[in-house]
């Protein structure tokens, strides 16, 4: 072939297709729930959700491998449901988690 043939693109390899499927499959179904996606990569298959519908997909146990970390400004949760990461983070300001909570005492 030379350079000015046309020449036919494989761009959606049987893989790709599959995995395209999956994640589309997750999206739908997670906006079937009423739940908002406030970001859907998928190049790197991650959807990012609101700091609820991300502890609803929890109670409900949806998430495979849930990962919670801490930082200064935020915390960022993770996992996976049906082979989709969904993340999502949470200020402090947020309504904290029991563990996060601790009484008030006074210094006398």
């Amino acid at each position: 072939m030379s350079a000015t043939e046309p020449r036919p693109l494989k761009v959606l390899t049987p893989e790709n297709r599959q995995r395209l499927s999956a994640f589309n499959a997750v999206a739908r179904m997670l906006q079937g729930m009423d739940m908002r996606l406030l970001k859907l990569d998928v190049m790197a298959n991650t959807l990012t959700l609101q700091p609820h519908d991300g502890k609803r997909l929890l109670r409900q146990n949806m998430v495979l491998g849930f990962q919670r970390q801490p930082s200064a400004g935020s915390t960022y949760y993770s996992g996976q449901v049906d082979g989709v990461t969904v993340e999502w983070r949470e200020p402090i300001s947020h309504t904290r988690p029991e563990e996060y909570s601790r009484p008030h005492t006074t210094i006398q």
